[in-house]
């Protein structure tokens, strides 16, 4: 609960100093920053621990298919949350989890792998699509797009800290996460170019389980 409270306070004020974004096709995104910071913290209280696959939000794949995250139930998944028009950090850290991809060898084809952006108002799913042609990523990798309040929920609950700038875009964290085949999160490496042994070890033996 105390952990809970303290994702709901950082949350709070992430959301009252960062997007100013406008999302055109949900009235969730119409409301004001405090509307926004109420209606994700009722999200994380009503959210389960054990799961990120509880929550119900739908999201847009890169080929704009509408899916929520039960859908990756079944297999571990590796997350990132990124946003496309970033010069150096995301196309790095995707290259990252291409090379962990890389790295599994017989297993790759019992993970899923997903990238979730930040940029609710640019990554729509042809330019996610086009992000995905340009980073040659196979059909185990799902690019999500969603509302303000399902990213930033996401965000919180995978710690993962993003802000908007004055010219569009966003500095954040770089942390890859891997979720177990019920959509726990098991294991989290931050850090560019980072050493990923132990993540390839941890997906091997949840691809077991």
């Amino acid at each position: 609960m105390a952990m809970k409270k303290y994702l709901i306070m950082i949350l709070c004020i992430t959301v009252l100093n960062s997007c100013n974004n406008t999302y055109k096709t949900s009235d969730t995104d119409k409301l004001g920053s405090n509307d926004s910071s109420q209606l994700v913290e009722k999200k994380l209280a009503d959210q389960s621990a054990q799961s990120l696959f509880t929550i119900a939000d739908t999201f847009q794949t890169q080929h704009f298919k509408n899916i929520t995250l039960a859908s990756f139930a079944g297999k571990p998944t590796v997350v990132g949350m990124v946003f496309t028009h970033c010069g150096y950090a995301c196309p790095r850290l995707t290259s990252d989890m291409k090379g962990i991809a890389e790295k599994l060898k017989d297993n790759r084809e019992k993970v899923n792998f997903v990238l979730i952006s930040f940029d609710i108002e640019r990554d729509t799913p042809p330019q996610l699509e086009k992000f995905a042609r340009q980073m040659e990523l196979d059909r185990n990798w799902t690019l999500l797009h969603g509302n303000e309040v399902s990213v930033r929920t996401l965000s919180v609950l995978l710690n993962v800290q993003y802000e908007k700038d004055a010219d569009g875009n966003f500095s954040h964290s770089n942390v890859i996460s891997v979720l177990d085949k019920k959509g726990v999160l098991d294991f989290q490496k931050e850090g560019l170019e980072a050493d990923h042994k132990e993540t390839i070890n941890r997906i091997n033996e949840l691809v077991k389980q």
